[in-house]
């Protein structure tokens, strides 16, 4: 780095056009941080969910047809448990507390398995013996506790948006988990639920962990075959192929992405190869007096196309300092309804890194090489 002080005096020969370009780089940067954090933040779920062994079972025609009560039986018959454990019923409830805006993840399960199925979230002994035995008890995620100041012991009331009932529940504990985005969760008694639809039994799916990954298509053919002729034919997946369902509903939402990102690339680079061009412009007989007092070709290429990073990265460090104090320490979201976390993630930084660089020696690459090329004499020659 001998030639930093040099790259750095070079970059700021022109103030005024250096900042411009600063500038415009560092809000591209932040609108390609921004997409590939989205979508980082979409695909949470997906990446959780690969780790480990849960399987679904769901009506065939989808999650709005619900499954039949008596299905239970079946699954904890002896030819499921084989290759399964830790059966749970689960509802999607759907609801908001006080206002719609608040908004987030709430289930009605069987709390027995819930520790068991759910072994990424730390659930204390005391409160889980309090929640089994409080049939209206309830227990929350601690960053949505924080969120709206709730505290166990407190009275909630959920707003039903899919069932016409609002559950009032008291909060005997608060979880935590090893990923902060299942913090945004809250579980109460589907037995509670189910009292409140008056004893209509509605299932929304069964839940059950794979005793290991060679059951999982075991369990498939012996779910799907059981209720295959049935008025109520079931899809057994994994609870990654579930969570792809979602991204499916969304579009190639990844295409979406990559082009936008593409988008931004071509145009900093653009941007950036104006401005290294004109410098380089303006410094052809500079160029020209170095080559005389012994610097190679090499050399000058490597000062031209060093000064075009350097440039880039100013432009990247600024939009992702602020948006890693914005996003991942003060928690704050674009929004917070659909996503309670937007975290800037070390893959998206190591892509946005290697995203600024390689604009801008593509930006440098056509003036390097002609400030290489050119003989010493023309550059004497040549006024700027």
């Amino acid at each position: 780095m001998k030639f930093l002080r040099l790259i750095v005096r070079n970059a700021l020969r022109n103030k005024l056009r250096t900042g411009l370009t600063v500038g415009g780089t560092a809000f591209l940067m932040f609108v390609l941080l921004f997409i590939m954090t989205a979508l980082t933040e979409m695909e949470a779920w997906q990446g959780e969910a690969a780790k480990h062994h849960r399987v679904v079972v769901q009506h065939s025609t989808g999650l709005a047809t619900p499954l039949p009560i008596e299905l239970e039986n079946y699954l904890r018959g002896e030819e499921v448990s084989r290759h399964a454990e830790h059966l749970q019923k689960m509802n999607w409830f759907g609801g908001y507390w006080q206002d719609k805006k608040n908004f987030f993840a709430n289930f009605g399960v069987d709390p027995e398995p819930l520790r068991q199925l759910w072994d990424e979230l730390d659930v204390p002994d005391a409160v889980y013996a309090a929640w089994k035995g409080q049939k209206t008890g309830t227990i929350v995620g601690q960053s949505l506790a924080k969120k709206f100041g709730w505290k166990v012991g407190q009275r909630i009331t959920l707003e039903g948006t899919i069932y016409p009932c609002n559950p009032e529940l008291e909060i005997v504990g608060i979880f935590t988990a090893r990923d902060i985005r299942q913090e945004e969760q809250l579980f109460f008694h589907w037995t509670y639920l189910d009292e409140l639809m008056n004893g209509r039994k509605i299932v929304g799916t069964f839940w059950m962990k794979a005793k290991t990954p060679e059951d999982i298509p075991k369990l498939k053919e012996l779910i799907d075959g059981h209720t295959r002729n049935s008025s109520d034919p079931t899809e057994t997946v994994t609870e990654k192929e579930f969570a792809d369902q979602f991204m499916a509903m969304m579009g190639n939402i990844k295409l979406l992405v990559f082009s936008l990102g593409t988008i931004v690339l071509v145009i900093m680079i653009m941007m950036n190869a104006n401005t290294v061009a004109m410098s380089a412009r303006e410094r052809v007989t500079e160029i020209a007096v170095l080559r005389t007092l012994g610097f190679t070709g090499g050399q000058i290429g490597f000062l031209v196309l060093a000064e075009s990073v350097l440039v880039s990265l100013v432009g990247l460090i600024l939009p992702l300092g602020a948006a890693l104090v914005f996003f991942n320490v003060m928690k704050l979201s674009p929004a917070a309804q659909f996503f309670p976390f937007f975290l800037i993630e070390p893959p998206t930084i190591v892509i946005a890194t290697a995203a600024a660089v390689i604009s801008g020696l593509v930006a440098a690459a056509v003036p390097a090489s002609l400030a290489v090329r050119r003989r010493i004499v023309d550059g004497l020659r040549q006024v700027v």
